[in-house]
């Protein structure tokens, strides 16, 4: 396809190419379809047809043998993409009609890293709301354009020359992004948080997961934002050491927000009981993560990561496919 792209956008199958048909067609959607490129990295390319693919302005298939590292995956798209701006699209992801024109414009606008606006896609359970205020509390809509210190990883466009100048380290930071955005702001690198860009999400909603993955993000996070900053083991310890403090301070930020968007008499206090055991859990994991690294956080993230409807409650009957 010779056509231009303007936004590459990168989607990964876990299993099967199959595992994308939802949210390819979420992208093919689009108002600025024809100014997309698709980038879709799975081990086969078996499940997705011409008819899935012709609304793009370019199209690629990355075959890998298998994903165990959603950054890795990533990295290897990001890599390969000849636009511009790029940005990945999880298959849990559900996005508004005109996202890329609005992801697009804030680029023009000057901003080398654009973040997306969040709404839950699965929001029968208190789990559901609280695995989505405690990752992406600030950008829960609604939520007014304007630089932001936060925005939601894996909902991000970036200026692919800025990731390239990570290098080799690119799988890691791309693995855990508030990581990432903390260095980019240590750089002076100004983020933007577009208020219409919609992603509307599907969120853990199985207790026991929502725990587990909170464990693995924080500890994959406090590994990550160490490495990068090049600690001292005496910093390490001392960050460590604070860790019964890291739930009392996450709490109130997400309180801040469930109050923020309006939803306190909706969510509270119910929510309290999910969102404690899930932040104990985390900062477990963060204290560890200072201590001795991130482990094995990235490997046992993915499947969550890239399966998202193994991770639901029985209560909660959402399929990708429909």
């Amino acid at each position: 396809m010779a056509r231009e792209a303007a936004l590459s956008v990168v989607t990964i199958g876990f299993e099967s190419a199959a595992d994308c048909r939802m949210v390819i067609g979420e992208l093919a959607r689009q108002t600025r379809a024809s100014e997309l490129e698709a980038i879709l990295v799975a081990p086969d390319r078996e499940g997705i047809s011409e008819d899935h693919i012709e609304s793009f302005g370019a199209w690629q298939w990355v075959t890998v043998p298998e994903i165990r590292i959603c950054g890795v995956a990533m990295a290897a798209g990001f890599r390969l993409a000849n636009a511009p701006y790029v940005t990945y699209a999880e298959e849990h992801t559900y996005l508004n009609e005109d996202w890329a024109e609005q992801v697009l414009a804030a680029h023009e606008k000057g901003y080398s890293v654009v973040g997306f606006v969040m709404e839950n896609a699965n929001p029968e359970t208190l789990t559901s709301w609280g695995h989505l205020y405690g990752q992406f509390g600030p950008v829960v809509a609604p939520v007014e354009s304007g630089e932001s210190d936060f925005l939601a990883g894996h909902h991000v466009s970036y200026n692919r020359r800025l990731l390239l100048e990570y290098g080799d380290s690119l799988e890691e930071m791309l693995e855990d992004e508030s990581a990432l955005f903390l260095d980019l702001r240590s750089k002076g690198v100004r983020m933007y948080v577009a208020g219409e860009a919609i992603s509307s999400h599907v969120n853990i909603s199985s207790l026991p997961a929502f725990m587990l993955m909170d464990y693995l993000g924080q500890r994959s996070f406090a590994g990550a934002r160490a490495k990068a900053g090049n600690w001292s083991r005496l910093k390490r310890l001392a960050y460590a050491s604070a860790f019964p403090l890291i739930p009392l301070v996450r709490l109130r930020r997400i309180l801040g927000h469930i109050r923020r968007s309006g939803r306190q008499k909706e969510l509270l206090p119910r929510i309290l009981g999910p969102i404690g055991l899930a932040l104990a859990a985390g900062a477990w994991g963060e204290m560890l993560g200072y201590l001795i690294g991130p482990g094995d956080a990235a490997e046992r993230k993915a499947p969550a990561e890239l399966q998202r409807e193994n991770f639901l409650s029985k209560q909660d009957h959402w399929s990708k496919a429909g």
